[in-house]
């Protein structure tokens, strides 16, 4: 059995189960039961299995108590010394409806809001006869100032073991209960204990219970109080406290988290900047190298054609000053070429870019080695006749390797030129453009062979001209 817990208002429950946990399945009148949870004296017995019948007027507490206890009577009724229809004072939200219409006025003046209905009554007797026949456990009365007429109504055979019948006016330590304590002596009980707010009895048929109503709840009763009792209401007030402090640092924590959420797209966004800005740079980067070998490549073949122009024909002063006119003009270019170089292989992000090079070096190192392997071979093979002729002959079965590799070699100047047989169909040879006419050999030409060719002609046309 799990541990007691308390519901009741001042301990109801908690005595009444000292005295009377022995029974097993017991019964019990509530009338003025109010909430099924709040300060409730059955609820405590109900979760052990006993059952009883239920008496509240007031329309808000007794669907409660339908919805809570569907297993139970609930008795939307008043109860009074004679049946029929009764003014009944409703204090919303509270437990201190009541049928005296004074007190209704006091609860007013106290600012509570009291609204009146009509309600039927019937008597203690009618209740009691609806529990059918067998042991009543206990009734308990807290009826707000009318526990005289509940009595009075009372004329039957039935008696409860143990009766709990408040004893003060309501809201005040006031006794009150000289108005009914005869009445309920007579009947056969014996008082045996006052909690403070209700007076217990004990039937003189049971006078042997008596022995455990000497003193209040304490710790051998080994209970704790519900969470929602009138006790707790400190304890209460600082967890809901902590509650409110911990809701507004999880939303702190939360704005923290929306902030640092969008501090990190806002980087995201910075990155996938850079990331463009970065690639942006590299094809920069490429065209401009491209460019520069171009320019230094027709740099170097201009220098070669003007000197071999110097040493054939000893050109004219003026042929002289014009093309030194056309190189210094062209040494000017590479200068601003290699500036533009120099500036980019100098700014943040070509130093930023480094490791991604680095990669890119490491990929490409396979494929230049090989080349280097391959171009090397080729030399010595050229340099030895007698492997060279042998080879030759073998590769030739292959024309489009052969083809490819005399091609390689020849604009790498490992052999002089194509030879005669293989000038035919061979692509990006040197090849022999003897007794072609210009346009014819143009045609022979790919698009930037024209481009050098026309280059480096174009001097000579100005000249002729």
């Amino acid at each position: 059995m799990s541990k007691l817990i308390s519901y009741a208002q001042n301990f109801e429950d908690v005595i009444l189960w000292r005295v009377l946990g022995h029974v097993e399945g017991g019964r019990y009148v509530d009338v003025g039961a109010q909430s099924p949870d709040i300060d409730s004296v059955s609820r405590v017995f109900h979760e052990r299995g006993w059952r009883g019948i239920h008496v509240e007027p007031t329309q808000h507490y007794s669907d409660l108590l339908r919805a809570r206890r569907p297993d139970e009577q609930v008795l939307q009724v008043a109860v009074s010394d004679v049946p029929g229809e009764l003014r009944f004072f409703d204090v919303a939200d509270t437990g201190l409806s009541t049928l005296d219409e004074q007190i209704a006025q006091e609860h007013r003046d106290a600012g509570f809001q009291v609204s009146e209905v009509r309600v039927p009554a019937v008597t203690l007797d009618d209740v009691l006869e609806l529990a059918g026949p067998g042991e009543i456990h206990w009734l308990k009365i807290d009826v707000e100032g009318a526990e005289r007429e509940v009595v009075q109504g009372w004329k039957g055979p039935h008696r409860p073991w143990v009766l709990v019948i408040e004893a003060t006016r309501p809201q005040s330590p006031e006794l009150s209960h000289h108005e009914w304590d005869p009445l309920v002596l007579g009947k056969g009980y014996t008082f045996a204990y006052f909690d403070g707010l209700n007076r217990f009895y004990v039937s003189d048929a049971h006078a042997e219970l008596a022995a455990s109503l000497t003193c209040g709840p304490n710790v051998f009763d080994d209970f704790v109080l519900a969470p929602q009792s009138s006790f707790c209401a400190a304890a209460n007030a600082l967890a809901a406290e902590a509650e409110a402090r911990q809701h507004v640092q999880l939303m702190a924590a939360v704005q923290n988290s929306e902030a640092l959420e969008a501090q990190l797209a806002a980087a995201v966004q910075k990155s996938e900047a850079q990331d463009a800005q970065l690639d942006a740079l590299k094809r920069a980067e490429s065209v401009l190298q491209q460019e520069r070998d171009m320019l230094l490549d027709a740099t170097r073949r201009f220098r070669e054609d003007y000197q071999r122009a110097l040493e054939l024909s000893h050109g004219s002063a003026t042929e002289i000053a014009q093309r030194d006119t056309d190189l210094a003009r062209r040494d000017a270019e590479i200068a601003r070429q290699n500036a533009v170089l120099h500036a980019v292989l100098n700014s943040r992000s070509w130093r930023f870019t480094r490791p991604l090079r680095a990669v890119r070096y490491l990929l490409t190192q396979p494929t230049m080695f090989l080349r280097r392997v391959v171009l090397a071979a080729m030399r010595r093979v050229v340099q030895r006749p007698a492997l060279a002729r042998p080879l030759n002959s073998l590769l030739k079965r292959v024309p489009a390797l052969h083809g490819k590799l005399v091609t390689v070699a020849v604009n790498n100047q490992i052999i002089a030129q194509v030879p005669v047989s293989l000038q035919e169909g061979v692509i990006g040879g040197v090849g022999s453009f003897a007794g072609l006419s210009e346009a014819e050999g143009m045609e022979s030409l790919t698009l930037r062979g024209r481009a050098f060719y026309m280059d480096m002609t174009g001097g000579h046309r100005k000249e002729s001209r």
